[in-house]
């Protein structure tokens, strides 16, 4: 926590130019990662341009320090 008035002045969240920002990175539209085929179906009915399907998600893998891998073709 700012120990004085001058450090808190300075911290400002989710200012204009972050919001901004992240609009004009996703106005291209967005990739999602799913793993089955309802939030697949979920992800495009929200917008998004395109999906991977895999097998788990990559956060997940990289937690276990695995590598991401296509699922099998006959899920999708």
């Amino acid at each position: 926590m700012p120990s004085n008035s001058a450090e808190t002045s300075q911290r400002q969240l989710g200012t204009n130019l972050l919001k901004r920002g992240m609009a004009e990175q996703l106005k291209g539209g967005v990739i999602m990662d799913v793993v089955t085929a309802t939030q697949a179906k979920i992800a495009e009915d929200a917008g998004a341009v395109a999906v991977m399907a895999l097998e788990r998600v990559p956060a997940d893998i990289r937690a276990q320090g695995g590598v991401a891998r296509m699922s099998d073709p006959e899920m999708i």
